[in-house]
């Protein structure tokens, strides 16, 4: 195989920029007192405890990756930014912030069952909070020691929250991915995937994913932070927990949990009020809207969607829960000291449930708690309520990363309309049920996009919106060679996407296309990945979609046979250094055309 000048000089830049993206492998020190910036050219590693301190701020630019060192006990690798401090996590959807294990090459070589390799991101604020985990007197204000952590003499400082300030702003977590974390400090103690504690309502979150976690994947101890497009996959214990007097609403959040560990997910939602006294002030309250919960499903026991106690005072509406054994389970002291209740009930409307257990889908076979206090089954027997025990249709449901998981509920279901009408600060009013409508919002960005668990069109869309008129150019590519999979072959270029905006690319391995031409001995079904430094973001095995045409025709590309398995990807692409790979499958080898093409 020869490449053209031009093409070659393409492919070099591509590579030379590839090695300089991780320039430097920084070991962060124990503490951080002064405003430090991360930049994405290095890789940040973590070998204990990290302290943002003395109201620093760590910034860490869109596609930084810090990785923590494989350790537990008093000597976790976890990132804690302490009160008054902040952290600036901005990343993008197209370069997202990775925080994930050493042993991480960030090629899908750590799967869900890779946990707990190091400890997690906690966040700590001046917000109020309403008691102490270990039922010890609050103090005035109300402080605690947030848990998972195992420090002494001044650093006890540095792992305290709360205070009273619910405005009070601990920065920007958005477009960012924590993976493999949830180092055992001993016994059942656990780091989370996120822990906040007293944070308040000045704090930015969203789209924020937490992929197999040994511990809860999110935990809120009091604070006030409305959080919204959260992502729990895979985890060891709970996907969403709040305690200690949280006062926040929670909106589109996404959950699939698993069994393949020794620990399997627990609850979807685990929803406290207080500790001790139970009627401590101020009194949590947390409204949870436009969830999509997928449980563990049939292997998976009697693991429950919803556990709501401890005084809290709890809104669910327009949720989906699927895949859970049983759907509500409120323990009796949820209205406060038992015998004296104080709280309303919870606020339980406009959800749909639908249990595995077929035997489970009825008013009293979703209550987890039949004898309890409050009687759950109420809840879906009335019509009031508008709670329905039906299948959701979600297009469709895995746990394997075969590109099958699509969470987006299909035409017809009962999803797809009638939501509720919503208030509160933080929540957007839309018209469906669960996290989805007809785009996944967490496509694109998480590791179950990159690592291939998410269906390729459940970004919503099978076109691309073109961007007119980009001043971002490259060299187009046409290479042909050969791919055998047998022997491990395969046909690699790369480009460099220059200028400063995003440039619309066609992307095409052609083999069984060549046939128009007379070629022989072309490759029968060739698969095209693409490639940003190590990370896949992009693939595809048959091409289709009329987009693939209309583009084709107006760059100038030959059209492909109709029905043939060549491959085509068009997508839009931020200023950078990209790589495609042309491969093979299942044994078979031939000549295939690789063609990349920007489209303006």
């Amino acid at each position: 195989m020869k490449l053209a000048p031009r093409i070659l000089a393409a492919v070099a830049a591509a590579f030379v920029l590839a090695i300089s993206a991780h320039a430097q492998n920084v070991i962060v020190p124990r503490t951080i007192t002064t405003n430090t910036t991360w930049t994405k050219n290095n890789t940040y590693f973590l070998e204990g405890y990290v302290f943002v301190t003395n109201n620093a701020t760590l910034t860490i630019q869109p596609g930084t990756v810090v990785k923590g060192r494989v350790s537990s006990g008093a000597t976790a690798a976890a990132l804690v930014i302490t009160r008054g401090s902040k952290i600036v996590a901005d990343g993008t959807k197209e370069e997202p912030i990775v925080f994930t294990s050493e042993l991480d090459q960030l090629n899908g070589n750590l799967g869900p069952q890779d946990v707990g390799l190091w400890g997690g991101l906690i966040v700590l604020g001046n917000a109020s909070i309403n008691s102490r985990a270990n039922n010890q007197p609050a103090g005035s204000p109300a402080q605690d020691q947030v848990e998972g952590l195992s420090v002494t003499g001044p650093e006890v400082e540095y792992a305290t929250f709360g205070g009273t300030n619910d405005a009070d702003n601990s920065g920007v977590l958005r477009y960012v991915s924590l993976r493999h974390g949830g180092a055992r400090i001993g016994g059942d103690n656990e780091i989370n995937g996120i822990t906040l504690g007293g944070v308040g309502s000045g704090t930015v979150m969203e789209y924020v994913e937490v992929f197999a976690n040994k511990d809860d994947s999110f935990e809120w101890f009091g604070g006030t932070v409305n959080a919204r497009y959260l992502v729990s996959a895979f985890g060891n214990d709970d996907s969403f927990d709040v305690d200690q007097g949280f006062r926040g609403t929670l909106q589109f959040l996404f959950s699939i949990q698993t069994d393949i560990t020794a620990d399997r997910g627990d609850k979807g939602l685990e929803l406290d009020g207080a500790t001790a006294p139970l009627d401590a002030t101020p009194r949590g309250r947390v409204t949870i809207a436009n969830g999509t919960f997928i449980g563990i499903g049939p292997s998976g026991g009697s693991n429950t969607a919803a556990n709501i106690r401890d005084a809290v005072e709890a809104t669910l509406v327009n949720n989906v829960f699927v895949n859970f054994a049983k759907a509500i389970d409120i323990e009796d002291d949820v209205r406060g000291p038992i015998g004296t209740p104080v709280l309303p009930a919870p606020v339980i409307s406009n959800n749909v449930w639908f249990s595995h257990v077929a035997a489970n889908n009825t008013p009293a076979g979703l209550n987890a708690r039949p004898t309890g206090a409050i009687n759950a089954s109420t809840y879906f027997s009335d019509a009031a309520l508008d709670n329905q025990i039906v299948n959701p249709n979600l297009r469709s449901i895995s746990y394997t990363n075969n590109r099958l998981l699509d969470p987006r509920p299909a035409t017809g279901s009962a999803a797809l309309s009638g939501a509720a009408t919503v208030s509160g600060s933080g929540l957007t009013q839309v018209s469906y049920k669960g996290a989805f409508g007809t785009t996944n919002w967490a496509a694109g960005w998480t590791k179950l996009w990159t690592d291939g668990y998410f269906d390729l069109a459940s970004a919503g869309t099978t076109d691309v919106a073109v961007i007119p008129d980009s001043t971002s150019k490259f060299v187009n590519i046409a290479t042909r060679g050969f791919v055998s999979s047998a022997s491990g072959q395969e046909l690699i270029a790369g480009f460099v996407v220059r200028g400063n905006q995003a440039q619309t690319v066609l992307i095409r391995v052609a083999g069984p296309g060549l046939a128009q031409f007379g070629v022989a001995g072309t490759l029968a079904d060739p698969v095209l990945e693409l490639y940003k430094e190590t990370t896949k973001i992009g693939e595809n095995d048959d091409w289709s979609g009329q987009q693939s045409v209309n583009l084709a025709a107006q760059v100038g590309a030959f059209a492909l046979t109709v029905g043939s398995r060549d491959a085509v990807l068009v997508t839009n692409l931020q200023p950078g250094g990209y790589t495609v790979q042309a491969k093979g499958k299942a044994g078979a080898s031939g000549s295939v055309l690789l063609e990349v093409y920007e489209v303006d």
